[in-house]
């Protein structure tokens, strides 16, 4: 993952109207449709739930992100922004689904449409083209699809010495003291480290490459360090694998996008809960 990941909202106003620029809406169909950059589109990025790790989930992976990207026009020749209202777990897994389709020319507009609407950019009703990343897409897959940037259970299992298993979960979730609704229990990978992902934020931006790197360097992590990185459902692991990337590190890291959600339905695999590491090494 090499490139810039993030714009401002000022440098995105002197851009507005560049040939090949997609900018995406990853908000609610309402909220997109009341306001936002003019010529924005939807696509829905937070619904989706890989089937399984496995290479039937990872096929259903690769189409549902070709056919929602192609839905938008993404293409290897535009130059794709994703927002929210405020950067936070959803805009940034819309980037990651961009580069594991094997495009460059991605971004996440920093600070969101809340940012936008600051700087003074212009407003409009939110019309045209909608899409969705969703399970069940038909042919074709994406042409050259990184799948360096994802990791399913095997890779977790067995993570070479030296890697970390990043859990950027609240740490109600780490502790096993919160368990959603939809998974089996409770609790976390055994010996994953807690960065909240939140903790890699603040006012709806992300925090400057310094105070990411303090936070990360605090639970043991440098930036040599091979991450896979994991939350609930895949989308705060986007968030805090840019936010790393940012401060130069998880340069190797990949997204574990079956999440907790996928670990905890796999009975035969191990959990643990309560106060426990909290650091790498």
């Amino acid at each position: 993952m090499t490139g810039s990941i993030t714009i401002s909202a000022e440098d995105l106003r002197a851009r507005l109207g560049e040939p090949g620029l997609i900018l995406v809406d990853t908000r609610d169909a309402a909220d997109w449709q009341a306001a936002t950059i003019p010529g924005a589109v939807r696509l829905d990025v937070y619904g989706y739930f890989v089937p399984a790790s496995d290479a039937a989930g990872h096929a259903d992976l690769e189409r549902a992100t070709w056919a929602g990207l192609s839905a938008i026009g993404a293409t290897e020749a535009t130059t794709v922004v994703f927002f929210e209202a405020k950067t936070g777990m959803v805009s940034p897994r819309g980037l990651w689904f961009h580069r594991f389709a094997g495009l460059d020319g991605g971004l996440i507009l920093d600070g969101g449409f809340d940012a936008w609407v600051a700087a003074g950019g212009p407003v409009a009703p939110g019309t045209g083209a909608e899409g969705a990343i969703a399970r069940g897409a038909g042919e074709p897959a994406p042409p050259a699809p990184r799948r360096d940037l994802l990791a399913g259970i095997d890779e977790v299992v067995n993570l070479p010495a030296g890697g970390v298993v990043l859990d950027v979960r609240r740490p109600t979730e780490h502790t096993g003291s919160f368990v959603h609704p939809c998974c089996a229990r409770a609790g976390r990978i055994p010996g994953s480290v807690l960065l909240f992902y939140e903790d890699l934020l603040v006012d709806g931006h992300y925090r400057p490459a310094e105070e990411i790197a303090a936070r990360a360097r605090a639970v043991g992590l440098t930036p040599e360090t091979p991450v896979v990185v994991y939350c609930h459902r895949g989308a705060r692991a986007a968030t805090a694998l840019f936010g790393l990337r940012l401060a130069g590190f998880a340069e190797e890291g990949r997204v574990f996008v079956g999440s907790w959600h996928e670990w905890a339905e796999r009975c035969d695999l191990p959990a643990d809960s309560g106060s426990g590491q909290d650091t790498a090494g």
